[in-house]
């Protein structure tokens, strides 16, 4: 897959993941997330997939925007997505800055292994 095709796949994937109607459906996250997926949350909490399969589909009220979304081919089956999203709840907007690791699995599909939330500050951007 070129640099622009790979881009555009892995920015769709972390938009459906961002999606009330991805996110509610167990199976479609089973598909997209790898069975050994580690998320340092902005809260600085820590998930596995099960807490994120637990988590996710009971999630109401929440919307997702990504920003400025970025990809890094780091390996032949290793990319790094990089972007800030804009996440909408109780009437609230909070910004975060966030970083995905995605794998290109055995069965030719891309499934994120590592996710990481940080609140943005102003400080930088991605």
């Amino acid at each position: 897959m070129d640099a622009g095709a790979l881009q555009t796949h892995l920015e769709a994937l972390e938009r459906a993941l961002l999606d009330p109607a991805v996110r509610a459906d167990r199976a479609r996250l089973d598909g997209l997330i790898a069975e050994d997926f580690l998320e340092i949350g902005a809260s600085g909490a820590v998930f596995g997939k099960a807490d994120v399969l637990a988590r996710l589909p009971g999630e109401i009220g929440v919307a997702y925007e990504a920003l400025s979304m970025r990809v890094q081919r780091i390996g032949a089956d290793v990319a790094r997505v990089l972007y800030t999203v804009r996440r909408e709840a109780d009437g609230e907007a909070r910004h975060s800055l966030r970083s995905s690791w995605w794998r290109l699995d055995a069965d030719g599909c891309w499934r994120m292994v590592f996710h990481q939330g940080t609140p943005d500050t102003g400080a930088g951007t991605i």
